[in-house]
């Protein structure tokens, strides 16, 4: 058995986000399926394209998945 690193394991399954008020939220929702509980993390806090991409994400939930309640970790004036 091989050992894959972190790094090669996030290559396989990343998908590239050419443009964060177009992209397309289908591959995101097929992944999210049935579940119940969606975690989003990110690793370039603070950037307005993080926050603009995760209201994108947060709606297509509500609408498309019937989420009810979504909570976030955020500073104050960012989560208003």
């Amino acid at each position: 058995m091989q050992d894959t690193s972190t790094s090669e394991l996030i290559a396989r399954v990343a998908e590239p986000i050419e443009d964060v008020e177009s992209d397309n939220m289908d591959r995101l929702l097929e992944r999210v399926g049935d579940a119940r509980i969606v975690l989003i993390g990110e690793a370039s806090h603070g950037t307005s394209e993080f926050y603009r991409y995760r209201a994108r994400i947060t709606q297509a939930l509500i609408e498309q998945k019937n989420f009810g309640f979504v909570a976030v970790e955020a500073d104050w004036p960012d989560a208003a």
